[in-house]
């Protein structure tokens, strides 16, 4: 997300004419909602540079209550997707592009930001050993849900649950997922949308 929506070395901290349209083009959030996440943003980095730190206290409000425990690894997956142009902080329009993808009714657009997430280190692939850091993160979590579909799969643990995500998931044989592979995942089978919405 990083430098598709900014301009490079600008803080956003003044939300001129420009700015909001820019921001109601690219989330289609309404003005009241763009100053309420500037607001926001601003009361926790003076700066306008966000750092993972700060990223966990702003991410809290997007989180169901029993997911907020494991927000310490899910801030620094997210914010390692949304940090595109890794230069170590999130500014503005790169924060608001990620609350768009927390809110996004759009199965295509949330399966891609969740395959970003789970993709760590940014490679546009996610191995059995990122699964198992989001399945190990998530699976208080997974476990407390009365979806049997997702107790039998993580029943005997993260990393025979990745293994078993892969092989299924890998349709090309690669050894590891790809974003075309997991957002048609996502679209078909109800058990990975549901262990791995956020």
């Amino acid at each position: 997300m990083g430098n598709l929506f900014r301009k490079p070395n600008v803080v956003y901290k003044t939300l001129t004419e420009e700015l909001l349209i820019h921001c109601r083009t690219i989330t289609g959030f309404s003005d009241e909602e763009i100053n309420a996440e500037h607001t926001k943003f601003f009361s926790v980095t003076i700066d306008g540079r966000l750092r993972k730190s700060q990223m966990e206290i702003l991410l809290g409000d997007y989180l169901p209550m029993t997911k907020r425990k494991n927000s310490k690894y899910l801030t620094d997956c997210v914010f390692s997707a949304i940090d595109t142009n890794n230069d170590g902080y999130i500014d503005f329009l790169e924060y608001l592009m990620s609350i768009k993808f927390f809110q996004t009714e759009s199965p295509v657009e949330k399966a891609d930001f969740v395959f970003r997430i789970i993709d760590k280190n940014g490679d546009n692939h996610v191995t059995q050993k990122e699964l198992e850091r989001i399945l190990k993160c998530l699976q208080g979590y997974h476990q407390s849900l009365a979806n049997i579909n997702i107790t039998d799969l993580i029943n005997d643990g993260p990393k025979p649950a990745a293994n078993a995500i892969v092989e299924k998931l890998d349709e090309d044989k690669s050894g590891v997922i790809n974003v075309s592979e997991f957002v048609d995942a996502w679209l078909k089978d109800e058990t990975i949308r549901a262990l791995f919405t956020f």
